[in-house]
């Protein structure tokens, strides 16, 4: 299957791991987003380096690739052209490339990601997956001793954080407890592992004990239901098969204790004080206005990341009553709704297909297994399963998810070697490379600096950006300190950034009003307002400029229109129903009342609709 020499192969498989690892840890404390854009940063040039050794690897073994590695080789290109079709039909291509604010799950984001799965399924092999377990160790120490730090108000960075101070490199606990609980589970499972040193064997116990302690201060439950399901699938598939009656007793508490602790976590059942969170259970909103996107847009969806644009609109009314008419979401916390909200059927059906491949091919692998492969394989099979489980309430994270994308492709790389000898012929390609070995040295770092330097362009202009708006941002909170005129440098800087998303352009345009310069601020927020127009930042702050100016029709307009996308929204459509009042618009204004009384009947808004403006 593979035809690069020994140590070319060991080098690819450090370049997947070392760059794996780098995307998760590296942030930029002087970054406008120091977290999810630097990572996406990483991957971009991690990714663009890979894909030359990728395809070199499919060119020199094309005719000899099994039935497996056809199917995995259609089924990621049927991903990437469906969700490349989806990109190209969002209404703001730049996001759905880029990503949305702080999230960046764009094209680019998911291209890369696959790339290093593919990978994964071609220099992964049973001679070097325990260097991939040793990574994980290494990992989950570093991370976990990072969020003991932050527990411990020892950071060596002054996090602006709204969250619980432990959010290791992620930049939220949620996210930093999952992928804990994930590499340390590895690592503790590591002990069933027979030819493991005294180091080894005591590291695993270490790493566990210092990641349960960050994720039970975290205040966030996803770690520990990560834990138990990963300690839950490893035992119960383990005792199926040593002894399927046991087994079976396993399978049944399992099965039991993970639907009451659902219930808790919805608020119900005798675990409900224990396990039950709002965070959890405002996710049914967030689901259901996901799938009625889907429905909406069945075939390519709202737009390939643009689920935070468009969820006022499906959202349902009790949301805004419950939790505030400005209170929004940027993504449906659960990667295969949001998929196919964002990107349509045939992305979210293949996404789905593939991870069910990938769970029938890890059991196939397991149970075709015996002694230490058989364990290593369930490691990683319980690990990616528990990948999974958390990814059905939470976020597609680009340092988390990296781990899910290489850890599915193991497996599938491990099953492909268990079938049809394919180790044995490995080493006959690999004799037969060597002899044209000037040649393949000219191809992959051909096709690899051809890749790579687009990769490293766009980079740049997405880090300018990002330290641009930074920049901005801090001189501006120090206004009187010499660097006043600073800030207009950084400002256009920004604002003449082809590749900066929308929400720094709109950011240096507030920052253009506060400096005295409201005209140019205008200007900018119109042409941001024509490229998204249904975005309500842009709509609410032009409502202001209207209101500024005392121009009622463009108040109206503008509020009408954030009517269509936030139809909800009870402030938007009492201010609305005043302008009606000053216009004389009675008609529209005892409509737009009575719409106030429809879904917000016990507010304080209905009782100033009822006073103020006659509604009934």
């Amino acid at each position: 299957m593979h035809t690069a020499k020994p140590t070319s192969k060991n080098r690819s498989f450090q370049i997947l791991l070392s760059g794996s690892s780098a995307i998760t840890l590296y942030f930029n404390a002087k970054s406008e987003d120091p977290f999810n854009s630097m990572k996406l940063i990483i991957l971009l040039l991690v990714s663009g380096w890979i894909f030359g050794h990728l395809l070199d690897s499919y060119r020199n073994n094309f005719k000899k690739m099994q039935k497996d590695e056809f199917f995995i080789l259609i089924l990621i290109s049927s991903f990437i052209v469906a969700l490349l079709i989806s990109t190209m039909a969002t209404d703001v291509r730049l996001i759905g490339f880029l990503g949305d604010l702080q999230r960046k799950n764009g094209f680019l984001a998911y291209f890369g990601l696959t790339i290093l799965f593919l990978f994964s399924t071609r220099v992964i092999n049973f001679n070097n997956i325990k260097h991939l377990l040793n990574m994980v160790k290494v990992l989950g120490f570093i991370l976990s001793l990072y969020g003991l730090i932050q527990i411990s108000g020892n950071d060596f960075v002054a996090w602006n954080n709204p969250y619980n101070s432990m959010i290791s490199t992620l930049g939220n606990p949620n996210f930093a407890s999952a992928l804990l609980a994930i590499l340390s589970t590895m690592s503790l499972l590591t002990l069933t592992l027979k030819d493991s040193s005294n180091l080894q064997k005591l590291s695993g116990p270490v790493i566990f004990v210092m990641s349960f302690i960050a994720i039970a201060k975290s205040n966030s439950i996803q770690g520990l239901l990560v834990i138990s399901i990963i300690g839950l699938f490893f035992v119960c598939f383990y005792s199926f098969i040593k002894n399927r009656k046991i087994s079976y007793l396993f399978i049944f508490s399992s099965i039991v204790l993970m639907v009451v602790a659902i219930l808790g976590m919805f608020q119900k059942g005798p675990l409900q004080n224990l396990l039950y969170k709002d965070s959890i259970s405002v996710r049914g909103f967030y689901w259901r206005a996901g799938f009625e996107m889907f429905l909406n847009n069945p075939i390519s969806g709202v737009g390939v990341d643009r689920y935070g644009s468009y969820f006022k609109e499906f959202r349902e009314a009790a949301y805004p009553l419950r939790y505030g008419y400005e209170i929004t979401s940027s993504n449906a916390h659960n990667i295969y709704i949001q998929l196919f909200a964002t990107a349509g059927i045939f992305v979210g059906l293949i996404y789905l297909l593939l991870n069910l491949y990938i769970f029938r091919q890890g059991v196939l692998l397991v149970l075709s297994l015996d002694s230490e492969k058989q364990k290593i394989a369930l490691i990683l099979l319980s690990a990616w399963v528990g990948f999974q489980a958390q990814s059905i309430i939470s976020i597609d994270n680009i340092g988390l998810s990296i781990w899910g994308w290489v850890l599915g492709g193991s497996i599938l790389a491990l099953k492909q070697r268990t079938s049809g000898g394919l180790e044995a012929d490995l080493d006959k390609n690999l004799n037969k490379r060597s002899n044209n070995l000037v040649k393949i040295n000219i191809f992959q770092p051909a096709v690899s600096t051809a890749v790579l330097i687009p990769a490293i362009i766009f980079s740049t202009y997405i880090y300018k950006a990002e330290t641009d708006s930074f920049n901005m941002r801090s001189y501006s909170s120090n206004v009187g300190s010499g660097t006043t005129a600073i800030i207009p440098e950084y400002v256009n800087k920004v604002l003449n950034n082809p590749f900066a998303e929308p929400y720094l352009k709109f950011k240096a345009s507030i920052f253009l009003f506060e400096s005295g310069n409201p005209s140019s601020a205008k200007s900018e927020l119109l042409k941001l307002l024509k490229s998204d127009p249904r975005n309500l930042e842009f709509l609410n702050a032009m409502v202001f400029f209207s209101e500024q100016d005392k121009d009622i029709s463009k108040s109206i307009l503008y509020r009408e229109t954030i009517k269509i996308h936030d139809p909800w929204n009870a402030k938007n459509l009492f201010e609305l129903a005043k302008l009606y009042k000053v216009t004389g618009e009675e008609v529209k204004l005892k409509k737009t009342a009575d719409e106030i009384l429809s879904f917000a009947p016990n507010t304080s808004l209905a009782l100033e609709v009822k006073e103020i403006l006659g509604g009934n």
